[in-house]
């Protein structure tokens, strides 16, 4: 569809004289804003103006003088024009506080730069060299990681209560502020309308897994439980991070050198596992029936830092949740799975459809651990760049770190020549194994030579 003409020059001129003259305070300048100053209007887009006002006199409130205008005071028109009647919008501001808006963020561009166009109707001689611009520009906003991350804990708490507005209000806001923290890792981006701010915000080339869906899920454009919400809002925080993790010093110049070592040292990764697997409460020991002996009742041991835990993904992210168990089948891979079928071909698995996986530190060699794998673990982990095994005994896929923090994320897997194994090099965030040791093999056996070798 083709946009509409925007009034002539006639109308422009007509109520810039007419604002000028209603004013109550000395008019320095007016300008178009919006879609007619862009050349995007439709038949129905209203008209968009800025009346700025100056006191003349210099004198300040503290002098007697008015107070400067608040930047959004505002009044409407409907007028007609070529048998039409239009909405003309006028926000009258002090310029001196409207150039000073331009040095902040705009609040409706998810965190983006703003170049959006304007045209000067009428200035002040003296005022127009600095009122007479093409485009209105303002920065982008900081990365506002620790509120993106506080936001989250809004969202977790909300679900606790079983607060289904609060879930979706704290959802939202978690939406609009991830932007922001993935700028850092995207190429620039400039934007000059809300609607082009939200397409260039759903468009971030580097983004979690899902991020389009999730953004949508969170901002009420796609229908989705309360539930459906919270696993969106813990995949966009859990997949940012990761992501942003480069950028420790753009992040520490905002919100500080423990932020950005929490960031780097796996502190975050930890309190992020935290809020997404809450710990149920321990069960009150039952009372003994009469009769029968009293059994110590002191609570169960907590599982020691590193324990490895089960959770779903990565559709179902980071939520506690138990993942769809499948018994396997005999031979062959025992789940369905995304795996590419040519790397799935070279496999040579278990009878129970599993591969060993023998994981180290990627630039020490260090051996940390061994697990298994099957089909779509090996996937999952080849797509998420999370470390991602299938236990024998649970009958579930299990993130390493997921709650305890520890994680592993994946540099390479390499297969064997036999393809019965995978070599995982990982950069591993504290302990491997669920004893707390940095790696599984911590025991020393006694080797004894008891011949010289042929």
């Amino acid at each position: 569809m083709g946009h509409a003409a925007s009034p002539g020059d006639g109308f422009f001129d007509e109520w810039a004289a007419r604002l000028r003259q209603s004013a109550e305070r000395p008019v320095v300048g007016i300008l178009l804003r919006g879609s007619h100053a862009r050349r995007g209007a439709t038949e129905h887009s209203d008209v968009d103006l800025d009346v700025l006002v100056d006191d003349a006199s210099g004198a300040g409130p503290a002098n007697g003088g008015p107070h400067p205008v608040p930047y959004a005071a505002r009044r409407a028109y409907l007028a007609e024009s070529g048998g039409r009647l239009t909405h003309v919008s006028v926000a009258v501001r002090d310029v001196r506080s409207w150039l000073a808006h331009l040095g902040e963020p705009a609040d409706w561009a998810f965190g983006l730069p703003v170049t959006a166009p304007a045209r000067l109707l009428w200035a002040d001689p003296r005022w127009r060299p600095r009122l007479d611009l093409p485009v209105l520009c303002q920065p982008a906003d900081e990365p506002r990681l620790e509120e993106l991350i506080a936001t989250l804990g809004k969202v977790a708490g909300a679900r606790a209560r079983d607060d289904h507005l609060g879930v979706r209000l704290a959802a939202a806001d978690l939406a609009r502020l991830c932007p922001s923290v993935l700028r850092l890792a995207n190429p620039s981006v400039r934007v000059v309308s809300r609607r082009y701010a939200f397409a260039a915000a759903l468009d971030l080339s580097v983004a979690p897994s899902g991020y389009r869906d999730d953004m949508l899920l969170c901002l009420g454009a796609r229908p989705g439980s309360t539930g459906q919400l919270w696993a969106a809002a813990a995949r966009l925080v859990t997949g940012t991070v990761p992501l942003v993790r480069p950028y420790a010093d753009e992040i520490a110049a905002v919100a500080g050198l423990d932020l950005a070592d929490a960031l780097l040292d796996g502190r975050l990764d930890r309190y992020l596992a935290q809020l997404t697997n809450p710990v149920p409460p321990p069960r009150p020991p039952r009372s003994p029936e009469p009769g029968q002996p009293r059994w110590d009742s002191s609570p169960v041991p907590a599982p020691r830092a590193g324990q490895w835990v089960t959770v779903p993904v990565p559709h179902a992210p980071v939520t506690g949740a138990h993942a769809e168990q499948t018994p396997p089948a005999a031979g062959g891979a025992a789940r369905p799975s995304a795996l590419d079928p040519a790397i799935a071909a070279r496999l040579r698995r278990t009878p129970d459809g599993l591969v060993a996986a023998v994981v180290r530190q990627h630039d020490t060699g260090e051996v940390l651990m061994v697990a298994w794998m099957d089909d779509e673990a090996l996937h999952r982990t080849l797509t998420t760049g999370r470390a991602t095994y299938w236990s024998r005994s649970r009958g579930e896929y299990w993130v390493k770190g997921a709650t305890s923090g520890h994680h592993q994320y994946v540099r390479s897997v390499a297969l064997d020549c036999d393809g019965d194994a995978l070599l995982v090099s990982v950069d591993q965030v504290g302990a491997a194994c669920h004893t707390g040791h940095r790696t599984c093999f911590f025991t020393e056996l006694p080797v004894t030579v008891t011949g010289e070798p042929a």
